[in-house]
């Protein structure tokens, strides 16, 4: 009897464990909309643990680019206590990494301006920002034009390092990105460690992953290209 009454107290504190994490998420993590991306923004980390967008090639191939080019990053108007983080990234190693290239978001202004926003910003290391992630940007836009249309998912997990001046911006330990591709019903799946050394013959096929690889880092779960974890609430389009 006594030992059944422990079981029980075990599991109800579990559960309101866990409860208290949601509720802790809920609070800390801010569902921002801008025009092509969703971001979910941790105020307390200074980062998008999760950023969600839908890609088709009227994003970024038209004839004439109408974003701004001389624009710089700055704080969403949305939230602007929690991402007014232009000074943190001035003086460290890491550079901010776009999670949504403004090179998707070429053929509206608007949407280019967004773009800049830190609300869709990581610091990452200079080698890999410029490298792989900049190929996975490429190779999203690739299958955006084949496909006619795919749905990204790049998203941060656990904590490597903290830079800035006024803020903890926190530097995750992993990154990673989802492709999916909805007339296919496929999903392309890659994780980078945020503080590998540089290595020139590394490519993106080092670092693909099997979809249930990424919802077990990231603690989210995904069933016909859609995503679901403790703090995502349903988006239209996203």
């Amino acid at each position: 009897m006594q030992k059944r009454i422990l079981n029980r107290t075990t599991n109800l504190i579990i559960v309101l464990l866990v409860a208290l994490s949601f509720s802790s998420n809920g609070q800390d993590i801010v569902k921002i909309r801008n025009y092509n991306f969703t971001s979910y923004f941790s105020k307390s980390q200074h980062i998008p643990v999760l950023v969600i967008y839908s890609l088709t090639p009227d994003y970024f191939n038209c004839s004439r680019l109408r974003g701004n080019h001389n624009i710089t990053l700055s704080t969403d108007p949305q939230l602007t206590d929690a991402s007014n983080l232009e000074d943190d990234y001035k003086t460290t190693l890491f550079e901010p990494a776009h999670m949504m290239s403004p090179d998707e978001n070429n053929c509206d202004k608007d949407a280019y301006t967004e773009s800049f926003y830190f609300t869709n910003i990581m610091p990452m290391p200079k080698n890999l920002h410029a490298g792989l992630w900049e190929k996975l940007h490429r190779k999203e836009m690739f299958k955006a034009k084949k496909y006619k249309k795919v749905k990204v998912f790049a998203g941060t997990v656990g904590r490597n390092w903290v830079i800035g001046h006024n803020n903890n911006v926190i530097v995750p330990e992993w990154c990673w990105k989802v492709i999916y591709i909805p007339s296919t019903d496929e999903y392309l799946c890659y994780q980078f460690h945020n503080i590998e050394p540089y290595n020139p013959k590394d490519n993106l096929a080092n670092h693909k992953v099997d979809i249930n690889t990424i919802e077990s880092l990231a603690g989210v779960r995904f069933v016909n290209g859609i995503i679901s974890s403790s703090y995502v609430t349903a988006t239209p389009n996203n």
